[in-house]
């Protein structure tokens, strides 16, 4: 585990960096602690899709550039939703994923480094 401050808030992250980890991302967990989550780590900044597959809880997810930058989010995104893929409107070379309502409890938004 890793900490990642966004704002003021710490948030200890596990980091999926190799395409395996990522295919399974939090995929068969029943949850995720307070203040955890899981960071997927990209070589270059692209478009990057995420869907819910095999997902047993409702995420939010944080897409940031390379200058650590949010760049989009996405709220309490649910299991039902699969097979639906979500992305950014822009490339990203990180992903977050939290627990539903943390980017709302904390006030994270668009543009926080």
């Amino acid at each position: 585990m890793r900490n990642l401050k966004i704002n003021e808030i710490t948030i200890s992250v596990e980091i999926a960096a190799n395409q395996e980890q990522r295919m399974k991302g939090l995929s068969g967990r029943n949850n995720l602690p307070e203040k955890q989550g899981m960071l997927f780590a990209h070589d270059k900044p692209r478009i990057i899709r995420i869907w819910m597959k095999d997902m047993r809880f409702a995420l939010d997810i944080i897409w940031i550039d390379e200058n650590f930058k949010i760049v989009h989010i996405e709220n309490n995104i649910w299991p039902d939703s699969f097979p639906k893929i979500f992305l950014s409107p822009q490339p990203a070379k990180y992903i977050l994923e939290v627990n539903a309502g943390f980017t709302e409890k904390h006030n994270i938004k668009i543009g926080d480094e």
